[in-house]
């Protein structure tokens, strides 16, 4: 896919994003990976991969149907909006396996505002 003038479509970072922006909702929801796995009918591996952005299957790298990412939207009590991840805030890798601590202490932050306005 080419890239847009507002940020890169490689999904190895969006779903890097994508894991993070679960990791957080779930944590500020104060439930573990295995009680959101049980309000979305699925395992709690399922829960784990996706917020590591990882599979068992090649490339390796998690790809939620958007049936998936409603299921967790629904089980965090968010639109599922929040759990995709903003061109423009996608999270940047300085390899492979590491983002940045910078850029994920940003995201986290917006979604603690977003959250917290959903609350209010």
């Amino acid at each position: 896919m080419p890239a847009r003038e507002r940020g890169s479509l490689d999904w190895g970072t969006y779903g890097d994003s994508f894991g993070h922006r679960l990791r957080v909702i779930r944590q500020i929801r104060g439930l573990s990976q295995q009680e959101v796995a049980q309000l979305c009918g699925m395992h709690h591996n399922q829960v784990s991969n996706l917020e590591r952005n990882r599979s068992n299957r090649d490339p390796f790298i998690a790809d939620p149907q958007l049936s998936t990412v409603y299921r967790l939207a629904r089980a965090l009590e968010v639109p599922p909006a929040y759990l995709l991840p903003d061109l423009d805030h996608l999270v940047r890798r300085r390899s492979p396996e590491q983002a940045t601590v910078r850029e994920l202490s940003r995201v986290e932050d917006a979604l603690r505002r977003l959250l917290a306005e959903q609350t209010t």
